[in-house]
């Protein structure tokens, strides 16, 4: 399986306050929303997000557009982030 990397990793809280975990990846962002989202797994941008996370894996759509949902998911949830430069 070939990963679908990030042109920039984003780092994101986990459900530990305070604790924090950089993701680079489609795939990896799947695997935190599916197993370490501190938020509900509810929610307009939640649904599309994993789902562009999935179409990217399926080289549906670039990488980074499916970073962009995840990020926007994020928000939605109040879940603190930070890109990386």
């Amino acid at each position: 399986m070939t990963l679908q990397w990030w042109t920039l990793p984003v780092t994101i809280e986990t459900r530990r306050i305070g604790q924090y975990l950089t993701i680079d990846s489609a795939e990896r962002a799947v695997e935190y929303m599916l197993e370490e989202w501190p938020g509900n797994q509810t929610g307009k941008f939640f649904d599309q997000a994993r789902q562009a996370l999935i179409d990217a894996h399926d080289r549906k759509i670039s990488a980074d557009e499916a970073r962009r949902a995840f990020l926007a998911a994020a928000e939605e949830a109040g879940i603190p982030f930070f890109n990386q430069c």
